[in-house]
């Protein structure tokens, strides 16, 4: 099993404080025919120095510059990242998170001829890697409607993806700000079939979260986020309504009203007609309520908020076309 060369891709910015307990967890790999592709997007304080000294003790580590001519953000450095890689699999890796020692090595076990994803678990920790919490691996009914409702817990870290299965896909999207894991995970996991996947109920990384990157972004009220999310919602609304899925259409229906209202109190208009056009054209097509299409453009049109038609919308269930 340690003829396949795994690519672990890490896009980072401004790191230079945590990352070498990232680096140090993957030089502790028990399984060692990988190679370490790390994209930096701009860093402006030590990130570069101290990756250098990785790189030269250790020629499976490499360290690349988000070309000029690529859109800032982690999106691009990852694209950026899997363009430059060279391995048969591929694991994107969070710059301040930690695997397990055998992180790769029990991915690798689970290889087989049809197999194009690996899943893992992992735990979240505080960014002191204190407080474990169990990311918990659930399929309650298949596998993309349980990852979208959150019952199947996988992030970036967890899936290692076999590199002809991407080789003619759309991997990030470089225009998203918020979610681009979830988009890309909602779009691949859509309709696939049970045999081209193994998950591995264990723990094998620690997923760092920042307290103070939480309370900012839940306090903060960002267009570009907002508009980022309301794509993906869009997406997922129209999957469920592919799959004629009550469960999935009715949850998604409700995050976008949710955040159509949300614009309305943020004076983000354009989110609300993309949400409202958006909607119209799913419904119009495939579902029988013209009442929330009337609801949706009534209020867009005039531009206002009304605290009854929120009520009334909240209590909507949808009906499919015969």
């Amino acid at each position: 099993m340690d003829n396949f060369l795994v690519s672990i891709i890490i896009p980072t910015y401004n790191r230079g404080h945590l990352i070498a307990e990232t680096l140090n967890s993957i030089s502790s790999q028990i399984y060692t025919n990988w190679e370490c592709i790390i994209v930096d997007d701009g860093s402006d304080d030590n990130t570069e120095e101290v990756i250098s000294e990785y790189v030269k003790s250790d020629s499976r580590f490499q360290f690349h510059h988000r070309p000029a001519n690529k859109p800032k953000g982690g999106n691009a450095a990852r694209n950026y990242g899997f363009e430059l890689s060279k391995g048969d699999y591929v694991n994107w890796f969070d710059d301040d998170d930690i695997m397990l020692e055998n992180f790769i090595a029990n991915k690798i076990l689970q290889i087989g001829n049809n197999i194009n994803i690996i899943f893992c678990s992992g735990y979240i920790v505080d960014e002191f890697l204190k407080g474990e919490e169990l990311l918990k691996l659930e399929i309650k009914e298949f596998l993309y409607k349980d990852y979208v409702l959150w019952n199947f817990q996988v992030i970036t870290n967890s899936v290692l993806f076999k590199r002809s299965f991407l080789q003619d896909k759309v991997l990030f999207l470089d225009f998203l700000t918020r979610g681009q894991e979830n988009e890309l995970l909602s779009r691949l996991l859509f309709k696939m079939p049970k045999e081209s996947y193994k998950y591995i109920d264990e723990p094998l990384f620690l997923y760092r979260q920042h307290d103070v990157t939480k309370t900012q972004q839940n306090k903060s009220y960002i267009f570009k986020n907002k508009e980022s999310q309301a794509y993906t919602y869009i997406a997922n609304f129209r999957r469920g309504i592919n799959l004629k899925d009550k469960v999935l259409v009715d949850f998604f229906y409700y995050h976008l009203m949710v955040l159509y209202f949300t614009s309305y109190e943020n004076n983000h208009r354009e989110n609300r007609i993309f949400i409202n056009k958006h909607i119209t054209k799913s419904v119009y097509k495939n579902i029988s309520n013209w009442d929330i299409i009337l609801c949706f453009n009534f209020l867009t049109i005039l531009n206002i908020n009304s605290y009854k038609i929120y009520k009334y919308l909240s209590s909507k269930r949808f009906y499919f076309k015969k």
